[in-house]
């Protein structure tokens, strides 16, 4: 015969308690604690990857072939500045249109008024605007009266050259990827967090960084993008931090970091020992304590965890008492007395 006694069945106030007998409580371990309202804080630790800053990077290539006579950027990690030369270009399609460009100049001069005239010097020029060429270079062409036999093709933006894939001397075609260059003024930094974290992790939060070549330092940043799709096979998601760059420092595209993402403090809830609660498989319950072995079973509506502590959204108000051991044998307990009432009423 159970050594746990179910109270009135129905309809009075002792409805849905459970009576254990102190000689019971005390050879099963019954614990308790009390309900506590407060805020939950998380200090989430990921491992993160520094890597090039996608917005920066720009592949250079040339709306014209020919050939490469001079390559001024000519290995992999020199620092060129916007506007400087990255290579000379003989093309003779960009010969045979600044000579059509010089041509339809000297006809506008000659026919001067001519709106046909002028609609083809304009159409020539923005030819060789559309090929890149600059206003300067244009205008120089004008000025001498002569077609350049090469043509100079200038950074489209500060960085270091990568992925070179062009030599001296050799013929490209147009729309080749040249090279990639890489604005290194800023850096990301790629965390790694579990999916069970997640709920923490907001635009915004602030973090600190570990590096591993620079142990016992810290640096701060924040987390500026969080990535939509989660890895299938680690269930991680990937969060990002922007963080300044440049050759002397030692945030390196492919350094590894820790990072420690500080999330914000919760509101102030109920909050139970996460042990505290019991799960069915339907619903999720705690045990409460109402004192001289009687146990009741709350349905509660639990949130957020950390260090061991649950967030209670609905089932609790705090200050009362549960338990924090044995409840699956109290939980068990109740739900088949519970079965047995039922069944003897319906006899």
């Amino acid at each position: 015969m159970s050594s746990m006694q179910m109270g009135p069945k129905e309809g009075g106030p002792e409805e849905g308690i459970v009576q254990v007998s102190p000689a019971t409580v005390q050879n099963i371990g019954v614990r308790t604690a009390e309900v506590t309202v407060e805020p939950l804080r998380r200090r989430v630790r990921a491992t993160g990857q520094f890597t090039m800053d996608e917005r920066g990077m720009r592949t250079v290539s040339l709306k014209v072939g020919g050939w490469v006579e001079a390559l001024h950027a000519d290995y992999e990690g020199a620092i060129v500045e916007k506007g400087e030369p990255l290579l000379e270009l003989y093309s003779p399609e960009l010969v045979a249109t600044q000579e059509e460009y010089l041509l339809a100049l000297r006809n506008a001069r000659r026919m001067e008024g001519s709106s046909d005239a002028q609609r083809v010097l304009e159409a020539t020029r923005r030819r060789l605007s559309y090929w890149d060429l600059t206003k300067g270079q244009i205008e120089e062409i004008k000025a001498t009266g002569e077609p350049k036999r090469t043509v100079t093709f200038y950074a489209p933006s500060s960085g270091e050259v990568m992925h070179k894939n062009v030599k001296e001397g050799q013929r490209i075609e147009p729309g080749r990827a040249l090279m990639d260059i890489a604005d290194i003024s800023t850096v990301w930094l790629i965390a790694e967090v579990n999916q069970q974290d997640l709920p923490w992790i907001e635009v915004g939060m602030p973090v600190n960084i570990r590096l591993v070549s620079d142990p016992g330092k810290t640096q701060e940043g924040r987390v500026d993008h969080i990535y939509h799709m989660l890895d299938a096979d680690t269930r991680t998601a990937r969060v990002r931090i922007t963080l300044p760059g440049g050759h002397r420092t030692l945030r390196k595209p492919g350094a590894y970091a820790t990072v420690y993402l500080e999330a914000r403090p919760t509101e102030a809830t109920p909050v139970v020992p996460s042990e505290a609660v019991v799960s069915n498989g339907e619903q999720e319950v705690v045990i409460e304590a109402l004192g001289d072995g009687r146990f009741r079973p709350r349905p509660v509506t639990t949130g957020l965890e950390t260090s061991g502590r649950t967030q209670i959204l609905d089932g609790l108000s705090g200050d009362e008492q549960i338990v924090t051991s044995a409840q699956f044998l109290i939980d068990s307990e109740a739900r088949l007395e519970g079965a047995m009432s039922s069944m003897m009423g319906d006899m």
